[in-house]
């Protein structure tokens, strides 16, 4: 008997904390992908003007919350405030590969900035927001 007690216990808790944990991963992946979005008009701006050098630290920065994308996409955290289609879950490894994709493109700009080669950056930068807008047209609701 105590440990049904415990059990419905445990459970009503998980429920209720499952719903705050959540909210609290939409946030930061909000926070995030804000800052995702920031990082690529820096990039934007920083090939448009020529600054090369610029473009690794931030497509570094992209990378690092790209190797984050699924572990921020959590079973049960379709609900509330957020632009996450339920198809997310449904495709969860195509949804993961598209999180690989972005990082991929990420350590490409990263290469092709270094070598100082303003074409192929801006090619590499083209690449990469093609990354974004794959996993948008699927998984993002406008």
């Amino acid at each position: 008997m105590f440990s049904r007690i415990v059990l419905a216990a445990s459970a009503a808790l998980m429920l209720t904390g499952g719903a705050a944990f959540a909210q609290d991963v939409i946030q930061i992946r909000k926070a995030g992908f804000e800052d995702y979005k920031k990082a690529m008009g820096e990039i934007k701006d920083a090939v448009g003007k020529g600054d090369l050098a610029a473009v690794g630290p931030v497509a570094d920065r992209i990378d690092a919350f790209a190797e984050k994308i699924p572990s921020l996409f959590p079973p049960g955290s379709d609900k509330g405030r957020t632009a996450a289609k339920e198809v997310i879950w449904a495709n969860f490894p195509d949804f993961t590969a598209k999180a690989q994709d972005t990082q991929n493109a990420a350590k490409a700009l990263k290469v092709a900035a270094a070598s100082g080669d303003k074409a192929a950056t801006g090619k590499a930068f083209g690449a990469m927001a093609d990354t974004c807008k794959a996993c948008h047209q699927r998984y993002r609701s406008e």
